[in-house]
């Protein structure tokens, strides 16, 4: 069997498929799977034991070339449809909820295409679930496995997986030597910013920087802690903040490494400090212990997978306004995501040191 899975979307939601993978290579043992992602996200698959190859779909790119020539659109169009074909896929999970997409996988000859039906999006696929408000009642990765009906699959719940090489690690150890660190250390990865998708509403996901730069202050002079700052190129206000605002400079790798780096990097971090976001799920799919924050967003359906999971300290404040996204949108916040700044530094110290004197799970 040649099983094909296409998700466009990012960090997260890609590791929400993890499951699905694994369900897959566990019931067709002998199946070639091919997953089609988009750049970003091509580093958390590339050391994947459970896919057989990895194709990149870069929206953005199609654009530009569009913009720039037809014939050359055309031609970039055609030698993708000929890829598609020359797999001759015998199934596909098209996760895009996207009708243009689906019209594409039946051009391309892929006969059982399986997925969402949202807002009609879904008429070109040959099985569907329908899904009228959006994800919700469970997590999306259960949502996920929920498509394994249409191959028969009674599934199992399984964390995500994050494979990272060891030649990542050996770039994670040069890192920290270079910026004398050691992999023993105490080491605490700061993401203060996350929800790059959310663009100019991503500061409604974060828990004020001010109130992170107060917890790195206490866990560098109350437990030693050696604090690496990430995020990504738009987000280098944020950490510039906090390292400023602290007395003991930590290493500041925002907008400086890749997100494979940042895998690497992470795979030696004992304590992990984020908001709800793509690094949040990358610390759990390594086990990390983590503190994370959700505002908008229900930690039930994006957040922590298996829910009880004993390395994650989750902080919300209950609001009767939250959570606020649902149907893939998020409205106007009136109240200053209250949600957010009302979660205390005092007990997220609280919460951290619990967890990293807690025994290894």
């Amino acid at each position: 069997m040649r099983i094909l899975i296409f998700n466009p979307f990012g960090i997260g939601d890609v590791l929400f498929t993890t499951p699905l993978i694994r369900n897959l290579k566990e019931n067709f043992s002998e199946a070639s799977i091919t997953y089609i992602c988009n750049r970003r996200t091509e580093p958390l698959l590339k050391s994947n034991i459970f896919l057989d190859k990895i194709m990149v779909f870069e929206k953005d790119e199609w654009r530009a070339v569009a913009g720039k020539s037809k014939f050359q659109f055309l031609k970039k169009f055609f030698s993708f449809l000929g890829q598609i074909r020359r797999g001759k896929f015998d199934v596909m999970f098209d996760l895009s909820m996207n009708s243009q997409y689906g019209f594409f996988f039946k051009m391309a000859g892929v006969r059982k295409r399986i997925g969402y039906n949202f807002k009609n999006r879904g008429r070109f696929l040959t099985h569907k679930l329908e899904l009228a408000q959006g994800f919700g009642g469970c997590h999306v990765a259960d949502h996920y496995l929920t498509l394994l009906r249409f191959l028969n699959i009674t599934p199992k719940e399984y964390p995500f997986d994050l494979f990272v090489s060891e030649d990542c690690k050996k770039k994670a150890l040069e890192i920290l030597r270079v910026n004398a660190l050691d992999k023993d250390d105490f080491l605490v990865a700061v993401c203060p910013g996350s929800g790059d998708s959310w663009q100019q509403t991503a500061y409604f996901k974060r828990w004020p920087q001010e109130h992170f730069l107060k917890v790195c202050e206490r866990l560098q002079s109350e437990f030693g802690a050696k604090i690496i700052l990430f995020g990504s190129k738009v987000e280098e206000p944020l950490c510039d903040f906090i390292y400023n605002g602290l007395s003991a400079k930590p290493l500041n790798l925002c907008g400086k490494i890749t997100l494979e780096e940042f895998a690497g990097m992470l795979s030696f971090c004992k304590l992990v400090l984020t908001n709800d976001g793509g690094p949040f799920h990358m610390a759990q799919a390594l086990k990390k212990k983590t503190v994370v924050f959700y505002g908008p967003v229900d930690e039930k359906v994006y957040g922590p997978y298996p829910q009880q999971n004993v390395n994650v300290a989750l902080f919300k404040k209950d609001l009767p306004c939250r959570p606020c996204y649902k149907k893939f949108k998020f409205p106007a916040c009136p109240i200053d995501k209250k949600c957010l700044r009302d979660i205390t530094p005092e007990e997220v110290i609280a919460a951290a040191k619990k967890l990293f004197l807690s025994p290894e799970k």
